[in-house]
């Protein structure tokens, strides 16, 4: 076997957000879905992989040539090697994918994964990567997160290893595409609050870098609050956000500490939102689209909803995305209802654990984006 650090290969596609990888230094993969991808001719790949979490662990998913191969835990500690295949046939080519299947864990100031060295059978050798002609970037929470992709409807636990990143609805329609893609997701997290009401738990904020929902010293020397290089923008970006900010109505109100007042989410007796909340969406959809229009200039931007069944916030996203577009002449913007899991998922196997999403709804729902952005392309 020939060993080869990250910054060796000249033959490679790192999808995600990343810190630049240079000399010995590892590759980390913060977000969920973020992946390391070779084409290699080689009979054996083995990779060199280290993880350092304090009750979270990460998970990867290996896939070949675009189908699921393995999935495990990457174990604490000191950095080891897995062997992702062997017996290949030597004289062709194959892509093979590392995906973080979950994602940052905001609570856990150590929680990593490197990427060290691939290895390669003695004649093996590093193929260069059929060209992608779409980019496209989703934003979201935990559906985007692949929470509930793995386990049965039955498991309730909030753990790692019911994330599958690699098997959302985000990466689906990326492969239908054959695009490369990025993905700003975090549970429980929304537009203008989190999913119990927390007004911290927003992802624009932390939109500009390469992943600031990672906190602390020790993220902040891997590079994760570091500007982002959007590098001219991605072809598309799809929002998916709104699903915790439409769930914290029906929460208690969030008190931040016991020095504070409690933020209490209003509605009118009719159901619908109260016109102080009204405006705090409808502004905070505006304010967002226009941070991501500074940053990709050329895309097409998509903002979706409905997976989970959603009541109260829907209106509000169409207002806001129909009033920036009148405000700004940005005609390059549009709105898309997915179909819910309710609506959906009859079977065992259509269904998620932990009250979300299962295989069915994201396999339609990456089905409905990719047949909007062919009408679009």
């Amino acid at each position: 076997m020939r060993e080869y650090k990250i910054s060796e290969i000249e033959n490679k596609r790192i999808l995600g957000r990343t810190a630049p990888v240079e000399n010995d230094k590892p590759l980390a993969l913060f977000w969920a879905a973020s992946a390391l991808e070779v084409n290699v001719k080689a009979s054996e790949v083995h990779l060199l992989l280290s993880s350092d979490y304090e009750t979270s662990e990460p998970w990867i998913s290996v896939y070949l040539n675009g189908s699921p191969l393995s999935r495990f835990m990457v174990e604490k500690g000191e950095a080891r090697w897995v062997c992702l295949a062997r017996n290949l046939n030597p004289e062709k080519e194959n892509l093979i994918t590392i995906y973080k299947d979950t994602q940052p864990m905001t609570g856990e100031a150590k929680h990593s994964l490197f990427i060290h060295k691939v290895a390669l059978s003695d004649s093996g050798i590093f193929c260069p990567l059929k060209e992608r002609k779409i980019k496209i970037e989703f934003v979201g929470d935990s559906i985007t997160s692949g929470e509930g992709l793995a386990g049965n409807p039955e498991e309730m636990d909030w753990i790692t290893q019911w994330f599958v990143g690699s098997a959302t609805y985000a990466a689906q329609t990326a492969r239908n595409l054959n695009a490369d893609f990025s993905v700003i997701s975090q549970c429980g997290w929304g537009l203008c609050w989190g999913w119990d009401g927390n007004r911290n738990s927003v992802i624009p904020p932390y939109y500009e870098q390469v992943c600031g929902v990672a906190w602390g010293d020790y993220q902040k020397s891997l590079g994760a609050q570091e500007k982002w290089n959007f590098n001219g923008g991605s072809d598309f970006v799809v929002i998916n956000l709104g699903t915790n900010d439409n769930g914290a109505f029906f929460q208690p109100p969030w008190q931040e500490d016991k020095f504070q007042d409690k933020y209490r989410l209003s509605l009118n007796a009719d159901g619908s939102v109260c016109v102080h909340d009204s405006k705090t969406v409808i502004d905070a959809v505006k304010d967002f689209l226009k941070k991501v229009r500074k940053n990709n200039p050329e895309a097409v931007i998509i903002w979706c909803w409905g997976m989970i069944k959603l009541d109260v916030i829907p209106p509000l996203i169409q207002q806001g995305v129909e009033d920036y577009m009148r405000e700004t002449d940005d005609t390059r913007v549009c709105t898309l209802e997915l179909d819910s899991m309710e609506m959906l998922e009859k079977l065992a196997e259509d269904k998620g654990s932990r009250g979300h999403p299962g295989p069915k709804t994201h396999r339609l729902a990456a089905v409905k984006i990719t047949d909007l952005i062919k009408k679009l392309c």
